[in-house]
């Protein structure tokens, strides 16, 4: 079952790269910097892992940065 969750979560972030792609840009929630690709990692343990902040997390931190910030 966690394998599941960790495909869906992952097929999310995807989402989430492929739908910024229009500007380019994305925001992780967790630091606030605008990145050029999603920086969550699925890690060895299975876990999800935000490369910025440099911590496990539940769901995807990323989402499309809004224009004009």
């Amino acid at each position: 079952m966690k394998r599941i969750a960790m495909t869906l979560v992952a097929i999310a972030a995807l989402g989430v790269t492929t739908s910024a792609k229009g500007d380019g840009a994305l925001r992780c929630t967790l630091t606030g910097k605008t990145i050029a690709s999603c920086c969550c990692e699925t890690g060895k343990n299975g876990k999800l892992h935000c490369t910025l902040a440099n911590k496990d997390i539940e769901t995807c931190c990323c989402e499309p940065a809004k224009s004009g910030k």
